[in-house]
């Protein structure tokens, strides 16, 4: 029976369209729950929260903007529920003006995560606090490490920052030992070089897969404790966490994008090998003819 190449080469772009949509969307509804093997870059964010003792204050800055927000979310949220179990007093901020409202919905989807995973309450104020996006740039930066309270003057909701219990003990920068930037963006030098640099925090860098690269020189330098990349980055730090805490409801939210994203890649390699083997089979019937 003779092959029809001309219509391996014509097929219709619907059926095409059809195809790549089910190959995302069945590995996002029920993950396949594909093998994710941790990285040292990523252990490097994950260890040293770890390191700190519960009731430890860190800095959580949300540097990433809406067109980010399917490949920074889950990553971030990981992130912030990590220190939370861990104990630790999460101070959340945004040197973005976009991170006002990113920030706050993060801190509100992280709360009810980490209440259906603990069965505990969380108390604004004392156990973490947003302060939302704070105007001026390195000025900012620079003011934090100075006078944290005197920069900042109020959190997200217009409440003084002399008010909230858990910033009593916060004079500067230099009361945390770390501090972890979610960005999209190189908005990461400015905390390297006006924070670490001058008061010694250390920053944990979690962002997009196309900024990871970037951040490797920094990692290498010391400048950076380590680096979570992308959906594969927030695959593994999800595995971490599951693990670690053996969490009720696990994350799975970077999983499953990662899940989607090899299925798309086999799928569109099969289109390619078939596209270019029906392409190979009729130039050689052509010839024949």
């Amino acid at each position: 029976m003779a092959i029809n190449y001309d219509k391996m080469l014509s097929i219709d772009r619907r059926i095409v369209y059809l195809i790549i949509a089910l190959a995302i969307a069945v590995p996002t509804i029920h993950p396949l729950n594909l093998p994710v093997t941790v990285t040292p870059d990523v252990r490097g964010v994950f260890d040293e929260i770890e390191k700190l003792e519960p009731g430890t204050p860190i800095l959580i800055s949300v540097d990433y903007e809406p067109s980010t927000t399917p490949e920074m979310d889950p990553m971030s949220k990981a992130v912030i529920l990590h220190c939370l179990l861990r104990g630790l007093k999460v101070i959340g901020i945004s040197y973005l003006i976009y991170g006002s409202g990113i920030g706050e919905d993060l801190f509100n989807e992280v709360e009810k995560i980490y209440e259906e995973a603990t069965g505990k309450k969380l108390v604004y104020g004392r156990d973490y606090c947003y302060l939302g996006y704070k105007p001026g740039d390195y000025a900012m930066i620079i003011g934090l490490g100075e006078d944290f309270k005197g920069t900042c003057k109020q959190d997200n909701y217009g409440k003084s920052v002399y008010e909230l219990e858990i910033l009593k003990p916060i004079k500067t920068l230099r009361d945390f030992p770390l501090m972890i930037d979610l960005h999209d963006d190189s908005y990461i030098n400015y905390w390297i070089i006006y924070g670490n640099e001058r008061t010694g925090i250390k920053i944990g860098s979690c962002c997009t897969a196309v900024m990871a690269t970037g951040m490797y020189p920094f990692w290498r330098a010391g400048q950076i404790t380590g680096i979570v990349g992308g959906l594969k980055g927030g695959s593994e730090y999800e595995k971490l966490v599951n693990e670690k805490y053996n969490l009720k409801r696990r994350l799975k939210q970077a999983r499953a994008g990662m899940d989607a994203q090899s299925v798309i890649h086999i799928v569109i390699i099969l289109f390619m090998l078939l596209g270019n083997f029906a392409f190979i089979m009729k130039t050689k019937q052509s010839k024949k003819q």
